[in-house]
C-alpha cells in the first residue's frame, strides 16, 4: 500500500490544491529547469581543459542547453496570462533573456539589477496562496540568477591596473599579430 506523502512546504499554510498551475507558471518551472541545465553545462566548460577530449561535448551541450532555455523563454513570452500573479513571472522571463543574450558585463550588470530597481513589478502582491507559492518560485528563480552571474562568461574583466600592466602594454599585447 501507497504511503501518502505531503509535498507542500512548511512555509504554505495552506493546502497544495489552494495552488493550481496555469500554462504560465508550468512554463516557468520548465525554464527553472532549463536554466539550471544551462548553467552546469557553462560550469563544467569553465573547467575543462581544450586538449581535454570531452571539451567538445561539453561545447555542445552547453551550446544545447543554451538554445533550449531560450526556446523555453520564448514559451514563456508567449503563454497565456491567467492570472495576475503570472507577470511577475512573465517579467523574470524577459529579464532572464536579457542576461544570457548580454554581450557584455555591463549589460548584464544592467539587466540584472531591474528586479531590485523595480521590486513591485517582479513579485506578487497580496497574502493568497498563490501569491505566496509564486513569490516561493520567484525566490528560487532569483537564486539561480545568482548562480548564471558567477560564470565567467558574465563576469566583469579585470582591469589591466589591477594586473600591473598599463593600458599601453595592455592594447600592444591584444593587438593583431603583423
Amino acid at each position: 500500500m501507497a504511503n501518502c506523502t505531503f509535498t507542500t512546504s512548511g512555509r504554505l499554510s495552506e493546502a497544495a490544491p489552494s495552488f493550481t498551475h496555469t500554462p504560465l507558471t508550468q512554463c516557468f518551472i520548465a525554464v527553472m529547469r532549463d536554466l539550471s541545465a544551462y548553467i552546469e553545462a557553462e560550469q563544467d566548460l569553465e573547467h575543462c581543459d581544450s586538449f581535454d577530449p570531452a571539451c567538445d561535448a561539453w561545447i555542445s551541450d552547453a551550446e544545447r542547453a543554451r538554445t533550449c532555455v531560450l526556446d523555453r523563454l520564448a514559451l514563456l513570452h508567449v503563454a497565456p496570462v491567467r492570472r495576475r500573479e503570472d507577470i511577475p513571472l512573465r517579467h523574470f522571463g524577459k529579464v532572464t533573456r536579457l542576461l544570457i543574450e548580454s554581450e557584455t558585463p555591463e549589460a548584464f550588470g544592467q539587466a540584472l539589477a531591474l528586479p531590485s530597481q523595480f521590486a513591485s513589478f517582479f513579485k506578487c502582491h497580496g497574502d493568497s496562496a498563490t501569491a505566496r507559492r509564486v513569490n516561493l518560485m520567484i525566490a528560487g528563480f532569483q537564486a539561480q540568477l545568482r548562480n548564471l552571474e558567477t560564470l565567467a562568461d558574465f563576469a566583469a574583466p579585470v582591469a589591466a591596473e589591477y594586473c600591473g600592466i598599463d593600458a599601453d602594454e595592455a592594447d600592444a599585447l591584444m593587438a593583431p599579430a603583423a
